[in-house]
């Protein structure tokens, strides 16, 4: 599972979409939950819908920028190319940018933290007459929304979503509820959205340590101005948001699931308290 990248596929110098979604559903034994394995996407995490959403909403033929601590950067990067511009911390692990890179955008390493670099991308876009994509600007959390419908059939009584904006959360949410307002589903299963304990929206610390704030790179994207956050997401009555003091323990668990970002296993560390149907959102790799 999530072996690597799949294959860019182009016709008439367009890419190819029917790679994207639809990714498969396994159930993890050890894990106790089934996995819904996101980062079989093309780029290889859940970005792809998002970024593909935006792109045929605003164009081909445009300039993009997007301010990213790797996977929303990695996926328009490897379906724009030169017409890519990403904007990084310099947290970044250096294998994120160099595959940014390889994929023929443009990469811009200025501010320490996501929440510094959030704060430069608008003017960025604005100076070099970019279409800026990045969470709070757009709605990216539309592309999410299938997600919910490939779940339908399951009918999980949870679904667990490592998260720091809660953008694919609230796509998903809002998936749900469309589902139950459609009649395609009776009961609407708990959307947990499963973010660090420094987290604005839960805030059992104050900060987390340097180490972890490496570790868990893809989800210490928020800053306490909440610029970026989607707090709509806790407007429906079947979301929350969850996290743990236990990073150490979570560590531990990434051993188990080396190919997945260490957000994924987060997740399923939350999981593991509730019983029930229980997916967990497998959005990208590690890298």
């Amino acid at each position: 599972m999530c072996k690597g990248y799949l294959k860019l596929v182009a016709f008439e110098g367009k890419p190819l979409k029917k790679k994207v979604g639809k990714t498969p559903l396994i159930y993890d034994h050890k894990a106790g939950c089934f996995l819904k394995l996101e980062c079989e996407n093309p780029s290889g995490s859940h970005k792809d819908r998002e970024t593909l959403y935006l792109i045929d909403k605003y164009g081909w033929d445009k300039n993009y920028i997007v301010i990213s601590s790797g996977n929303a950067g990695i996926s328009l990067a490897y379906w724009m190319h030169e017409k890519a511009t990403v904007l990084v911390p310099e947290i970044t692990p250096k294998e994120k940018i160099q595959l940014i890179q390889k994929f023929g955008a443009k990469v811009i390493i200025k501010g320490k933290y996501y929440n510094e670099s959030y704060r430069l991308v608008e003017e960025i876009a604005k100076r070099e007459r970019l279409i800026n994509v990045s969470p709070g600007f757009v709605d990216r959390w539309r592309g999410d929304i299938q997600i919910s419908y490939e779940l339908r059939h399951l009918k999980p009584d949870y679904i667990f979503v490592p998260s720091a904006n809660h953008t694919l959360a609230l796509g998903i949410a809002h998936g749900v509820q469309e589902m139950k307002n459609k009649g395609i589903i009776d009961e609407t299963p708990t959307v947990i959205s499963c973010v660090l304990p420094s987290h604005p929206l839960i805030g059992l610390i104050d900060d987390i340590e340097e180490r972890y704030k490496k570790i868990f790179n893809s989800i210490y994207t928020f800053g306490q101005s909440m610029g970026n956050l989607r707090k709509e997401f806790l407007n429906y009555p079947f979301t929350k948001v969850e996290s743990t003091l236990e990073l150490e323990e979570v560590i531990n668990l990434c051993r188990e699931y080396p190919k997945f970002d260490p957000a994924v296993s987060l997740a399923i560390y939350l999981s593991k308290k509730y019983d029930g149907i229980k997916v967990v959102i497998v959005t990208g790799l590690k890298r």
